[in-house]
Formats: C-alpha cells, structure tokens, sequence
C-alpha cells in the first residue's frame, strides 16, 4: 500500500517513464525501417540504366491494368509489371540515341486504324476473338467529341498508349537489329554440309551412376579444378540460396469429417421448404445455375439419383471431392441436344438500347427489314453480322445464362425474341433444334460444405512442427531428427531474393514469400533452422492452414565471381564435379579400351548400334558427335567424358558427302530467320546487363 501510495504522489514519474518506453518502441522501428530503405529510396522499387522505376508509377499501372486478376497471385502480377517497366526504361533508353520514335498519326493508326498494336488487338476483342472496331470506333468518337471524360477510363487509356510506345519501339529495335545480320554464304554450305553428313557407329556408354560417390570422392582441389577449366560459367549476377524443409501436411481427422456431414444434414429441412431456392441457396453460400443440366455433366456420385428421384426431394448428404453436399430437385425437362439461333447484338444493356431492340423487332415482324440485313448493317458483334447474325449450333451451356435460357427453354423455332446479358440486348431468333439422345436434363439447387480439418487438428500439426524446432538448432540435427521420427526433408529449387514462388509442394503466394525473406535475412545463416513455423493456408481459399513448415538453409552461392563453396551450393555444378571424378575412375578402372564388346560386359551396359549420326541428332551429348565425325573408319576412339557417362564409340562407315544444291538462297534465309528468332528473346536480356538494372522489390514486399 505504501508503494502504490507514493506512485499516486510522483505519478509524472510514471507517465514519463511510459512515455521514453513508446519512444524507445518507435525508434527501434524506425532504425528498422532504416536498414531496409533510407528516406531518399521510399518511393524507389529499382534502377535502369538512368531511369528510375518508381512505387507510386508502379501500383498506378498494377491497379488499373490488372483489376480484374487481382484475386489471383498478385506476386505473379507484380512480375508481370516488373518485366513491363523494365523491357520499358531499356527501350526508351537504347531507341532514344537512334532517333527512333513513335509520331501521333503513328499512334492513332495503332489504336483505332488497321495496323492494330498487338496490345490493343488482345484487350479488345468481341465475341468471336476478333479485334471488336466498333468498340474501338465508339472510343475514338468519345475522345475526338470531349466525352471520354470518366476517370479510370482516361487513366487506363493513357496507360496503354504507353504500353503501345514501348511495343512499337521494341520490334522498331528488334527490327534494326536484324537487319544487321547476315549469313554469308560459306557459312551456310558449312552447315548444310554438317548438318547432312552422316555415319554409322557402334557405341557403349557407362553410366555415372554405375559408380557410387564413396568409389570416387571428391575434395576441394576438384573443386578448384573444375572453376580453373570452366572459368565464369557459374559467376553469379544475383545471390541465390536454396532451403530444406519438412512439411506437416494438415488433413482433416475422421471426426472433422462426421462433423462437416452432420452440418450439412442439419441444411436439409431449411432448403426443403425454402420460398425461393435460388436466394435460400447463395444466401447459404451454395450453388444455383438456374440452368438445366444433362445427366453427364452431373458429377458421378449423385448423377443417377438426380435424375430418377422425385422433383422437389432432397438427395444426400453426398461425398463428392471432398465435400458433402445436398442437391434439391427443382425440375426436369428434355431439351434439344443443340440449337442453331442468329442474333443482333446492340452492345450494353442500356434502357435506350432495350427501347432500340423493341424498335427493331417490330420493323422486322412486319417484314418491311430482313434479320439477316439489319444484323449485317446493325449489330456489334462484327462476326456474326458479317453472317447475318448467324451464331451456328451451340449445345446447352456454351452461351451466357439469359441467353442460353432464352433458346433452350423459352423460345420457339422461328419466332423473334429480346433478352438482356452482361454483353448488351440481343434481338434473338431461333432457326433450328436438334434433338438426338432426348436424355432428360435437370435443374436443381446445391448446397455443401468442404471437409476441413478442425482448429484441433490444426493445433495437434503445429505443435510437432514446434516440436522439431526446439530440437533442431542445425540443418544437420533437422535431417538427424527427420530420419529418426520419419519425416520427409526436401528441397527448394535455386532462390532468389525477390522470387515467390517455392515449387510444387509449397505452390506460390504470400506464404511462400514469407519464407523466402527468411531465407535471405542477413541474420539467416548456411545451416541455420527457421525460429519459427511457416503456416501454409488453404491454397482455395478457405480460412485453415493446410501445410506448418520448418525451413533451414541448405545452400548459399554468393553474388559475384564463382567459388568453391559457390559449386558445392549450385546441385547442377556439384554434380558436373562429382561425375568428372567418377569419370576418372572408370577409365582408371577399365583395362582394356580398345575392345567394345569386353567394356560392356565389364560394366554391365550393351553395345548399341546407331544409325545414321549427324550433327542435328546430338542426343545431348556434343563432345560424342564431334568424336564421331573426326575419328576413322573402324577405329576405337579414346573415353568420352559425356554429360551422362564416358562413352567409347567406333564408326562403321564413311562420311556420307551430300550434293550441295545449285542455290543456297532458301537455307542461307532459313539460317538468318533462326538466328533473328533467337535474338528476338535475348536481346531485351542482354541489354539488362548493359543498363545495370538493381532490383529493390524486396525492400517493400
């Protein structure tokens, strides 16, 4: 009581010291912040060249290009930006000193004219995948008479002409570029010649793993052998690591799955004698098409009883895919197997456009107009007015709902009709029915659950991922512990700093990426095990952790000029190393050399008989195709270190020495177009070494 009694008398004393707490908490999150980014790069994700890739840029361009998509991966989109704002600062940077550009009239013809850019060609499409013009014509018209006024719009709009620069600039690079490469005609008889040349030999090939890595162990002076002969081919331009991990795979116990059916059981008597099906079933969060659907296309569990139950009754609960589900029978009808129908389309579903489609109907029931003339004149789906509105045959399901509705169920043959869909009003006639199976089709209201597993079930999964965390302080106590308790290590590919995706066992996303700014925190060391567990959720959506990872890091192949330790790091180096050593051992172990028949029977391998070799049918091995061609008729060559295995061959013919034709012309073009084709996917590649581009991504995601 005394001690609360003097609090009460010096209680500044309190609020200061408080106070110097929080402050100490956000100086400690600002010197954070602080080693991430320094005040001058917050808005900065990254450098090309002399351009700078800015935050705010960035976002603007993500959010109003892909709208649409960002319920998917947004890593994956990021990316997509990325690449975008780079190919773009280089292009812009390499075309400006060549004085090559992109004038208005250009620009225009690109947008709206008949040299479509390819970037408005895919965005603007109709209903048959063509460029739709009159969507482009009415855009053009709103600019030119100042009422392309809604914002988003004028920002998007002025987006994609950017977008449309730098693609234009681009083939105008690719295209300078390939002008300059040429194929001089002794090249091209040389490789005619090389590439028609053939032999046949006998060969054996001993495989690498014909020896066991304790026959043929390798120590640091392979290592150092290796990078002396094959200097630079493993310099690293970025950083990159790989990760061992153990996954607890969560399933749902036998109790959360008797748990999830008796729910759904418990939906029954609600959608039994529910007013309204379809409202009772989404407000449920269920499924209701409104549409009716061939036995077939039912899935298998519950097709049969759809079709033969009682309308009105209630099939299941029904496992299917891991769910159960209930199904109401609303109704059955047979309906044709296909249609054949024609339309007019008057783009948006407007009061002014549903008035216009009245005005139209009328004119043709009194057959002063043709359907197929007013589709031709009228209608803005491009492709099938150019058909008089003939969409052809369609089977149930391939068209929008109103629509399909209209022509499977209401409308009769001959007579002309109006219905609205999210494309505009349609003035529809349907000119042909197909009936073939006369098979039943339902409609029907579906409620379900998934089988999730449990907040237990959860818990029980991540308590043994905790548990293998307090016992392994080290990648090697990991993989003690793991084998001791059964438990699977496995392996991440090759990562780098910005990357978000860990490879099919741990897909890509947020969780992903939450592991990989583990793995290269300055703090996270080779051999070090994560401190904490990695929550994997469901990869559909649902609110439950499916995966608890415990990472450790397995390799770490630093930036710059390639070590032994960048070797040991990189699986494809350590293995080019491992097998050279091995090798060395099955030449030293193989006696006789010159005797094809007494090397296969020494390792166990045949002798095979190949046909007609050349330099077009390498099979991955280069170094076995140059031997061929450079060793006489009837001689053993020497041990060929192959990719795969020392291989020892022995021609059986002669060369084969094809005509050279008359003209060359149509090969030396052939050789050219390769080649331009090949630069057309580097060059962009190649000059982001030349621009220095510094990636700072993630400093912010």
């Amino acid at each position: 009581m005394a001690l609360i009694g003097s609090i009460r008398k010096r209680g500044w004393i309190l609020i200061v010291l408080m106070a110097l707490a929080l402050g100490g908490f956000i100086l400690m999150d600002v010197m954070s912040n602080s080693q991430r980014y320094s005040a001058g790069d917050v808005n900065s994700l990254g450098t090309v060249g002399e351009a700078e890739i800015k935050r705010s840029e960035f976002e603007t361009y993500e959010k109003l290009v892909y709208s649409e998509q960002r319920q998917g991966n947004s890593y994956q989109i990021r990316s997509q930006t990325w690449t975008y704002f780079v190919e773009k600062a280089i292009v812009e940077q390499a075309t400006e000193p060549l004085g090559l550009g992109v004038g208005k009239e250009e620009l225009l013809d690109l947008q709206f004219g008949l040299n479509l850019s390819p970037v408005v060609a895919e965005r603007f499409k109709n209903d048959v995948g063509q460029p739709d013009r009159a969507k482009l014509a009415s855009i053009k018209n709103a600019i030119e008479q100042g009422q392309f006024t809604e914002p988003r719009a004028r920002a998007y709009w002025a987006l994609q002409e950017k977008e449309i620069i730098k693609t234009r600039l681009q083939e105008k690079l690719v295209t300078s570029v390939s002008k300059g490469m040429y194929t001089p005609k002794w090249q091209a008889e040389m490789v005619f010649k090389e590439n028609n040349e053939r032999r046949d030999f006998l060969a054996v090939r001993i495989p690498y793993d014909k020896v066991k890595d304790e026959e043929a162990p390798v120590d640091d002076s392979d290592y150092k052998a290796f990078l002396k002969d094959n200097p630079k081919v493993y310099d690293q331009v970025d950083e990159i690591r790989a990760l061992s991990f153990v996954a607890f795979d969560v399933v749902p116990t036998s109790a959360d799955t008797a748990n999830t059916r008796e729910a759904v059981a418990k939906l029954m008597e609600g959608l039994r004698t529910a007013k309204n099906d379809s409202t009772h079933v989404v407000s449920n969060g269920g499924s209701y098409l409104g549409m009716y659907i061939p036995k077939d296309k039912f899935p298998a569990a519950y097709a049969d009883s759809v079709m033969s139950r009682p309308i009105g009754s209630i099939v299941g609960p029904v496992l299917d895919e891991g769910a159960f589900s209930i199904i109401k029978i609303i109704d059955r009808k047979v309906l044709p197997d296909s249609v054949k129908a024609r339309h007019i389309l008057l783009r948006e579903p407007t009061p002014e456009n549903e008035a216009r489609a009245d005005s139209l109907m009328a004119v043709i029931r009194s057959g002063k107009q043709r359907f197929d003339s007013l589709a031709m004149k009228i209608s803005t789906d491009v492709g099938s007015g150019q058909l008089g509105g003939d969409l052809g045959w369609f089977a149930n399901g391939m068209m929008v709902q109103e629509f399909n509705n209209l022509c499977f169920l209401e409308a009769e043959q001959g007579k002309i009709y109006k219905v609205a869909t999210q494309f505009g009003w349609h003035i529809v006639e349907v000119t042909g029915k197909k009936f073939i199976t006369n098979e039943s089709s339902a409609k029907v209201a579906v409620l379900g659950r998934r089988i999730e597993p449990s907040k237990s079930t959860q818990e029980v999964m991540k308590d043994k991922a905790v548990a293998l965390i307090q016992q392994a302080k080290t990648i090697t106590d990991l993989e003690t512990i793991a084998a001791q308790q059964n438990l699977k290590v496995q392996n991440t590919q090759a990562l780098k700093i910005n990357d978000f995706n860990l490879g099919a066992v741990l897909g890509v996303g947020e969780d992903a990426r939450e592991v990989i700014r583990w793995a290269f925190e300055e703090n996270t060391k080779l051999g070090s095990v994560s401190k904490e567990v990695f929550a994997f959720g469901d990869p559909k959506g649902g609110y439950f952790d499916t995966k608890y990872v415990v990472a450790a890091m397995k390799n770490i192949a630093p930036q710059g000029k390639s070590t032994v330790a960048t070797l040991k790091s990189l699986p494809q180096a350590d293995v080019k190393v491992k097998n050279l050593k091995k090798a060395a051992y099955i030449i030293s172990k193989t006696p006789n050399l010159t005797d094809l028949a007494a090397i296969a029977a020494q390792w166990n391998v045949e002798v095979d008989t190949l046909k007609g070799g050349n330099f077009l049918q390498t099979t991955g091995e280069p170094r076995v195709t140059g031997t061929l061609f450079s060793t006489e008729t009837g001689a053993i060559s020497k041990p060929i270190v192959g990719s795969i295995g020392v291989v020892v061959i022995k021609p059986l013919t002669d060369k084969t020495q094809p005509p050279m034709p008359a003209d060359i012309t149509m090969f030396r073009r052939q050789m050219s177009s390769q080649v331009v084709g090949g630069m057309r996917t580097n060059l962009i590649k190649s000059l982001e070494v030349q621009y220095k581009v510094q990636d700072n991504r993630f400093k912010f995601w």
